[in-house]
C-alpha cells in the first residue's frame, strides 16, 4: 500500500507552514544489527498493529485473517474508535504473555479525517491535564488532540484487564498515526499503572520536539519504533521545524530485507533521517515489518 501523495505534501507543508526552522545537531554513532531472535520478537506485535485496521466484529471475536490466527487465545476486553477523528482501537488480552495489549490503527486513505489529524502540524504544550509537570515538551497537536480523544477510556479498560486477568505486562503498538496516539498512550498509561510496558511502534511520524524525546526516553527506555529504509511518514514533519525523534529506531537497511539496525541516540545519521529518500518510489509505509504487512488491505474483515 503506498502512502498517499496528498499524505505525504499535507505533512510537509503544514511542517513548514508552523514552526522555525533549528539548526540540526548530527549523531552518527554505530548500529548494532539486531540478531534473528530479536528480530522475531517484533513479529507478534506486528500481527496485534495489524488487527487495529480489521473491523469491531472481527476484532472483537478475534476472528480477522491472519493477524488474529497467528495470536490464538487472545480476549478481546474492548474496542473503539469511528474510524475517523477517533482511529479504531482495541483492549485486549494475551494470555500467552500474561499481556494486555493496546493497539490503535493508522492513518487510513478512506478517511479525510484522519488525514486531517496528520496534517494539524502545529507544535503545542503538552497537556498538563494528561501530562502534569512536564512544561516545556511540545507535541504535534493533531496527534495529541487525537490521542484525548481515547486515552481515559482505553486506561480505564488496562486497570481493569489488569485487575480481571492479573496481567503482568502492558503491549503498547500502533502504526502510522496509530504509532504516534500510541506513543502517547503508553507514557500516559505509564503514569497510572504500575506493570511493565513495552512499546513497539512501526512507521512513527515525529511526535514532538527534543524535550518531549528526552521525556520518552526517560519514561519509556525499551521503546522500539521501527521503520523501514524508503518509508518518507518517519522523516516527517521535519527536524528543520522543531521536531525530533526519540531513542530507539529499529532501521530496516533493505525494503522488504531481513537486516534490521538498532539506531543509538536521537535522529542517527546512520538511519533514516541520513538515508537518501527516493521520492518516485513508493513507500513501504506498510511494511513488511519482521515478516508482516500492516493495513486494511491485510484484514480478512
Amino acid at each position: 500500500m503506498a502512502v498517499p501523495r496528498s499524505l505525504i505534501l499535507t505533512l510537509a507543508l503544514a511542517a513548514a507552514a508552523f514552526a522555525a526552522p533549528l539548526v540540526p545537531r548530527k549523531n552518527e554513532a554505530p548500529v548494532s544489527p539486531l540478531s534473528a531472535a530479536q528480530v522475531s520478537s517484533i513479529t507478534p506485535f506486528a500481527w496485534f498493529t495489524n488487527a487495529a485496521y480489521c473491523s469491531h466484529a472481527a476484532v472483537m471475536s478475534w476472528s480477522c485473517g491472519s493477524a488474529c490466527s497467528s495470536l490464538p487465545g487472545v480476549e478481546v476486553i474492548l474496542t473503539g474508535g469511528d474510524n475517523g477523528a477517533t482511529p479504531d482501537y482495541y483492549v485486549a488480552y494475551y494470555p500467552a504473555d500474561g499481556a494486555i495489549v493496546v493497539s490503535t490503527q493508522g492513518t487510513t486513505t478512506d478517511n479525510i479525517l484522519s488525514l486531517i489529524d496528520d496534517g494539524e502540524a502545529n507544535l503545542t504544550g503538552l497537556d498538563q491535564n494528561y501530562f502534569p509537570g512536564t512544561s516545556g515538551m511540545e507535541v504535534h497537536d493533531g496527534f495529541q488532540a487525537t490521542f484525548e480523544r481515547s486515552a481515559s477510556t482505553i486506561l480505564a479498560a488496562v486497570e481493569s484487564g489488569i485487575s480481571t486477568y492479573g496481567a503482568s505486562q502492558v503491549y503498547v503498538v500502533g502504526h502510522s498515526l496509530g504509532a504516534a496516539v500510541g506513543l502517547l498512550n503508553a507514557l500516559y498509561l505509564a503514569t497510572h499503572i504500575s506493570v511493565p510496558i513495552t512499546t513497539r511502534v512501526f512507521g512513527l511520524p515525529r511526535v514532538g520536539n527534543q524535550a518531549f524525546a528526552n521525556y520518552v526516553e526517560s519514561v519509556l527506555p525499551g521503546l522500539w519504533h521501527v521503520t523501514d529504509d524508503n518509508d518518507i511518514v518517519p522523516r516527517l514533519p521535519s527536524t528543520d521545524f522543531g521536531y525530533e525523534h526519540p531513542s530507539g529506531e529499529v532501521f530496516i537497511t533493505q525494503v522488504g530485507g531481513s537486516t534490521y539496525d538498532l539506531c543509538p541516540g536521537q535522529e542517527n545519521y546512520n538511519c533514516a533521517i541520513g538515508i537518501f529518500f527516493l521520492e518516485d518510489s513508493d513507500s513501504p509505509h506498510d511494511g513488511p515489518y519482521a515478516g508482516v504487512r500492516i493495513g486494511s488491505d491485510y484484514c480478512t474483515a
